[in-house]
């Protein structure tokens, strides 16, 4: 059975059925397949590289699948231009002594963007400006999208902690919803709905968000997770190797995964038939196990053919074909199709 895009409603996103004991719901993940092995993946497409222009990258960090798949990037990059002929781009933490350069230096400015492209890679379109006023970008983190009007969730730096700005398919600012009770948005979701769905890392809390910019409900996640890094209505835990199952009220159910399954995964998302692919970039190869509703692993996959380093989020095409974001290496992947037995 191919694996392809499926984006549950809220209602069937968090299971209900709880097993017995929390060592019981960890059975089925704790061993490796009979074989020991990883089925190996194809790179389909790889596009972006360190640079300024159209289509180039510094570090992006979220990115989601908007209407007709294109895959859409947020990136934040810092553009030095000097008073010569030299102009350059660079992380702010790259800048070490300001005072060495003072002389040099014309200006120092933030050039944050969401950049739209093809499932091909070929560049379509960017949209935002740097700066923290509504409708600019600052840091983009995290990015979703919103069925079937093809609005685009954005959350940034834009105020001391975490902003959430909605934009129309085109690129064009809609509203800014308030989020100030979370301090570092770790993974961003849709429900069919229209219900936003945020996790926040500092203190790990999940929160649903209506569309309006109603907090519909929230709750702590603490005690069973330490550290959440993407949500597809299932929560990955980073620095607990699992991703973690609550109800929608909050009631936790079940860990999936474990150590030497799903170390520190990075990226999440759900096959039609309701399947669980967790991604993870450990060792520098970027890696999936698939694990059914219930918890159990039923297969993994690594492609061996690119190193990769911290790989952020995941995400399936409606052929199957996996997305992924490499953002230390500047780069998208498209993985080919998975076929689960």
């Amino acid at each position: 059975m191919a694996v392809a895009g499926y984006s549950p409603s809220f209602s069937e996103s968090f299971p209900v059925r709880s097993s017995s004991s929390d060592q019981q719901s960890l059975a089925y993940s704790t061993s490796r397949l009979q074989n020991g092995k990883s089925s190996a993946m194809q790179i389909r497409s790889k596009f972006g590289q360190m640079g300024s222009a159209d289509g180039q990258f510094n570090s992006p960090h979220g990115f989601s699948l908007a209407s007709g798949e294109d895959i859409i990037v947020g990136d934040h990059q810092t553009t030095i231009s000097y008073s010569g002929t030299c102009c350059l781009k660079q992380s702010l933490s790259h800048v070490r002594d300001p005072e060495l350069i003072r002389s040099d230096l014309k200006t120092l400015t933030p050039d944050c963007a969401s950049q739209v492209f093809d499932k091909n890679g070929a560049f379509k379109f960017q949209f935002g400006s740097a700066g923290k006023e509504e409708g600019q970008l600052w840091y983009p983190r995290k990015v979703a999208v919103m069925r079937p009007s093809g609005k685009f969730v954005i959350c940034d730096r834009g105020n001391e902690r975490s902003r959430m700005q909605l934009f129309n398919k085109n690129g064009q600012f809609l509203k800014k919803i308030a989020i100030r009770y979370i301090d570092i948005v770790a993974g961003l979701a849709v429900s069919n709905g229209g219900r936003i769905v945020a996790v926040d890392s500092v203190s790990p809390t999940v929160f649903i968000i209506g569309e309006g910019g109603d907090l519909l409900n929230w709750f702590d996640c603490s005690d069973h997770m330490r550290e959440p890094s993407d949500i597809a209505f299932y929560v990955c835990d980073f620095k607990g190797h699992c991703v973690v199952v609550f109800t929608e009220m909050g009631k936790f159910v079940r860990r999936i995964g474990g150590e030497n399954i799903t170390n520190f995964p990075n990226g999440i998302d759900i096959s039609d038939a309701g399947d669980v692919l967790v991604g993870d970039s450990h060792g520098n190869r970027f890696h999936i196990a698939v694990f059914n509703k219930d918890g159990m692993l039923l297969c993994e996959f690594e492609c061996p053919y690119v190193k990769v380093s911290r790989c952020c989020g995941l995400k399936i095409t409606s052929e199957g074909y996996v997305v992924t974001l490499a953002k230390n290496n500047h780069h998208v992947l498209v993985l080919n199709t998975l076929y689960i037995q």
